[in-house]
């Protein structure tokens, strides 16, 4: 194995237990049980370590490899990406089916009385209620998360990599 795809690999491996770790302290924290704006802001903080991850990945990258190409920091980034999405997809299935088995309820509990104390109608409380119910499921969260996962492990490094290339091209 290449030592950036080697690098990528452990990056992917931090993020994706950062993630993990992150996921089960939100729960024990009570972040995922006190309503629907507070689980909004554990996604946030999940948003923001999966951004600084790849970050620093790609710093890594490019410290273990100078020459690196803008198609390698991109390659790298998608390595990365497709590790953590593992890593946090087994988290997921773990956290729903062991830790918080009730998740989809109660997330369905927290939607509903997130609209009723926004003065809805009972016809549009039970409107958002349904789509709760469709949306909070393990396999939506598992797949919207890992999408999202290799979206930014791709999406990061396109933008990343154009700064580093341009430092790069600066020093010279």
């Amino acid at each position: 194995m290449k030592p950036t795809t080697q690098t990528a690999v452990k990056w992917g491996l931090y993020i994706g237990l950062a993630n993990l770790v992150w996921l089960y302290m939100a729960y024990y924290l009570g972040l995922h049980t006190s309503g629907v704006m507070t689980f909004q802001f554990a996604m946030l903080v999940w948003l923001i370590i999966t951004i600084t991850g790849f970050v620093l990945c790609l710093r890594a990258v490019r410290r273990r490899n100078p020459a690196l190409t803008y198609l390698e920091g991109v390659k790298a980034g998608a390595v990365a990406a497709l590790v953590s999405v593992i890593i946090s997809t087994m988290a997921q299935i773990g956290y729903v089916k062991v830790v918080h088995p009730e998740w989809s309820e109660v997330m369905v509990h927290q939607t509903q009385a997130h609209f009723s104390s926004q003065g809805m109608t009972e016809a549009q409380i039970q409107k958002m209620t349904t789509k709760a119910k469709n949306s909070f499921t393990l396999a939506n969260y598992a797949l919207y998360s890992g999408i999202t996962a290799m979206v930014l492990g791709i999406a990061l490094p396109l933008i990343v990599m154009v700064f580093h290339r341009s430092r790069s091209t600066n020093k010279v």
